[in-house]
């Protein structure tokens, strides 16, 4: 086929391999496990968080805005809130499974408190990048959602 007088329609560096995306595609599960250990779920880059509580706004390496819109993480407390009251109901089963006759009622109050603090706490951080994940699952099965691809970097310059 012929491009015609004005060439091609097609994008420049299509079918030449500069319009590649940057970062392959991986399926769900790769990426709520790259939300889970903290990881951008676009590009799996480590470094998303500038202290334990202190997340970053976009990732260093891809760019991909990690929170929405103002207050996008109440669904990273949800998460959160059921972690520590998944491990407290585990704590608490296995507990009264192996002290039925007599329970300890304060080392049983003691645990409960341990759990309930620390198991949030440490999961955090996991809780609003896998919330961060869920996100990018989400606008990812958007028809209008456009991988990034190679660029010529003087573009930036440009924008």
């Amino acid at each position: 086929m012929s491009a015609g007088p004005y060439g091609s329609l097609d994008p420049p560096g299509e079918g030449d391999g500069r319009n590649e995306p940057l970062y392959p595609e991986v399926g769900a599960i790769t990426v709520l496990w790259r939300g889970f250990r903290r990881r951008c779920p676009r590009c799996g880059e480590r470094d998303t968080f500038g202290s334990w509580f202190s997340m970053r706004t976009a990732c260093p390496r891809c760019r991909w805005r990690f929170q929405k819109e103002e207050g996008g993480y109440l669904g990273a407390m949800t998460l959160n809130y059921g972690a520590g009251v998944a491990a407290w109901i585990v704590v608490l089963v296995v507990g009264l499974i192996l002290t039925v006759p007599d329970v300890p009622v304060v080392p049983m109050l003691v645990a409960s408190v341990a759990v309930l603090v620390l198991v949030p706490l440490w999961f955090f951080p996991r809780s609003k990048m896998l919330w961060a994940a869920i996100e990018y699952l989400v606008s990812r099965s958007d028809p209008d959602y456009r991988a990034p691809t190679r660029r010529d970097p003087r573009a930036d310059d440009l924008e």
